[in-house]
């Protein structure tokens, strides 16, 4: 069984967390659950916060379920992002690590409760963010401190459009340098293409990252959200399949 707390006071670990940007279903999640080779980590949006108020916003309760449901069958832990602190109620009893997204970086009201409950969470750059701006959010959870807070590098806004962001490699490569913080990288917000995806992740363990964040559907053309990102369980275990090979070279272990 995974152990969160040995993992994030390991060193060496680089963890993959993948999933659904959406939890659609029980089939989708089961997919992602089967497919993909030892993944401990399942990431999937319950209450999903959509710039566009007509596109598919979660299932919410339902969702909820779904995941107590799928936990009986499989052996993982669950990340999903908290869009309010009124959800903290319902969201607590399937959640093992709190995701804040890009959005609510700001929010300190959820914060400050976040830090009042006492699980990891991973604290998502805002995409206008400066670095120090980024670490000061994090002292809204001081409670958690170091030992809890992962930070998720997901790409920032910049001139360019080709893609979706820009992925700020100084960033990890300076938080690991002067902090004790771990840091994921997200490279499928960071470019908004899936086969940006592969190269991108590579790049991350190189640059000292602790792991990744990547969106991952059974069919991703069928996605209700962030379809052009998402990559296939096949391609993710290449993803491992490759990282594992690279992982001596950075005194990391994939898991």
């Amino acid at each position: 069984m995974f152990d969160l707390n040995e993992y994030m006071a390991s060193k060496s670990q680089f963890l993959m967390i993948a999933g659904p940007c959406a939890l659609e279903s029980k089939e989708q999640v089961e997919s992602v659950l089967s497919e993909c080779d030892d993944l401990k980590v399942l990431r999937s949006g319950i209450f999903k916060m959509r710039t566009n108020p007509d596109t598919f916003q979660g299932l919410g309760d339902q969702g909820i379920a779904l995941i107590k449901e799928l936990k009986d069958k499989f052996d993982f832990k669950f990340i999903t992002e908290i869009t309010d602190p009124r959800q903290v109620g319902v969201l607590n009893e399937v959640v093992d690590i709190y995701q804040v997204g890009s959005r609510n970086m700001y929010n300190y009201d959820l914060l400050k409760e976040l830090n009042l409950m006492g699980k990891p969470v991973l604290f998502k750059r805002a995409f206008s963010a400066t670095v120090k701006e980024w670490l000061n959010a994090c002292d809204y959870m001081s409670d958690l401190g170091e030992e809890k807070i992962l930070l998720c590098e997901r790409g920032i806004r910049t001139f360019e459009t080709s893609t979706r962001n820009t992925l700020d490699i100084n960033s990890v490569v300076y938080i690991k340098q002067n902090t004790n913080f771990k840091v994921i990288v997200d490279p499928s917000h960071a470019s908004g293409i899936a086969s940006m995806v592969r190269k991108l992740s590579h790049v991350a363990m190189a640059s000292g990252a602790d792991g990744l964040l990547i969106e991952c559907h059974p069919n991703p053309v069928q996605a209700l959200s962030d379809k052009d990102q998402q990559i296939t369980p096949k391609e993710l275990n290449q993803i491992r399949k490759e990282l594992q090979e690279m992982a001596p070279l950075f005194d990391k272990k994939v898991i």
